[in-house]
């Protein structure tokens, strides 16, 4: 039987090699572990485009490859190359409030002679005559159509001076949605991603971003001039977050999209990542070449795209209102 003293002593013994064998231990799991670079083609679908700048990746979906019915969004956008959604009824009630305003003067004018001034009954206010007025938005969809519009968001490295690396893409063909993400692999892929897009906007009339004329189109060509790419976007630019502002500033807490969402689309995101990790995704995968951590970047530009897009009708809709 071991005496207490020398179980002691053997188990100071044990305590002092542990450390010393789980270091070796680690050691030796870092130099076994090894990460095998795989390509994006592998975990995304899509394919490699080239172009004069060299080459880059481009995924794309269809909203119908989301699970959506296409039909009765492009009914409501459609509705908004044609005019107001109350157009007849708009009319009818700006003649007659024409003909009573008129009617109206000349009874006034009339008693004014021997009575003094007198007040317009039922004048209405000016925030109720604002929203019985189309926002000058809605003439770019009566000038070039819906489907001569291209909705576009980015995702960068940071802020000023830091490369772009992946731009979502949204436009309307016959039946359905297209959504269009352009992916440079790499940092050199930057020339030839900024000359995708410029190739791709030449196709459209007008550009629709959310927050783009602050951030997306100023990045965008600032980027361009670095590299020395010829680039332009579409003119006119419908900034959607200024139309937001406009619609629902003081009845929401904020305009950020994710909060158009919630409150004016009523769907939640799932599955997201936070804007603030986007950057550091992108380097380790420049770094260490493992696209899976990649996917949940693409599904939150994707998301940006789609919300753009879904929330096109509602900020035209004078019936629609926060909640």
């Amino acid at each position: 039987m071991l005496s207490k003293a020398l179980r002691a002593k053997i188990g100071d013994l044990f305590r002092e090699e542990a450390p010393s064998s789980a270091r070796r231990a680690g050691k030796a799991t870092v130099r076994e572990r090894t990460v095998l670079a795989v390509p994006i083609e592998e975990v995304l679908s899509g394919g490699v485009a080239t172009n004069d700048e060299g080459s880059l990746f481009i995924h794309e979906r269809l909203y119908t490859d989301l699970g959506e019915r296409p039909m009765p969004l492009l009914r409501k956008i459609a509705a908004l190359d044609r005019g107001s959604y109350d157009d007849d009824e708009r009319a009818d009630e700006a003649n007659h409030t024409r003909r009573s305003g008129n009617r109206s003067r000349s009874r006034s004018r009339s008693r004014s002679r021997t009575k003094g001034p007198r007040l317009v009954p039922n004048l209405r206010s000016l925030p109720d005559l604002a929203a019985g007025v189309d926002p000058p938005e809605r003439g770019l969809f009566r000038r070039f159509g819906h489907r001569r519009l291209l909705y576009l968001d980015i995702e960068t490295c940071g802020l000023s001076g830091a490369p772009v690396f992946l731009v979502g893409l949204g436009f309307i063909v016959e039946r359905n949605i297209v959504f269009r993400q352009l992916f440079a692999r790499d940092y050199a892929e930057e020339r030839a991603l900024l000359a995708e897009v410029a190739r791709t906007a030449r196709d459209f009339d007008a550009l629709v971003t959310f927050n783009g004329k602050t951030f997306d189109s100023p990045f965008l060509h600032d980027r361009a001039v670095h590299h020395r790419v010829p680039f332009a976007l579409p003119h006119p630019h419908l900034d959607l977050l200024w139309l937001a502002r406009r619609r629902w500033r003081g009845h929401l807490p904020n305009c950020k999209l994710q909060t158009l969402e919630w409150r004016i689309l009523r769907r939640r995101r799932g599955g997201d990542v936070d804007g603030s990790e986007i950057p550091g995704l992108y380097h380790d995968y420049v770094k260490r070449g493992e696209p899976h951590r990649l996917v949940p970047v693409f599904h939150h530009n994707l998301l940006d795209v789609v919300a753009m897009v879904e929330l096109t009708p509602p900020l035209f809709d004078p019936e629609v209102g926060a909640t």
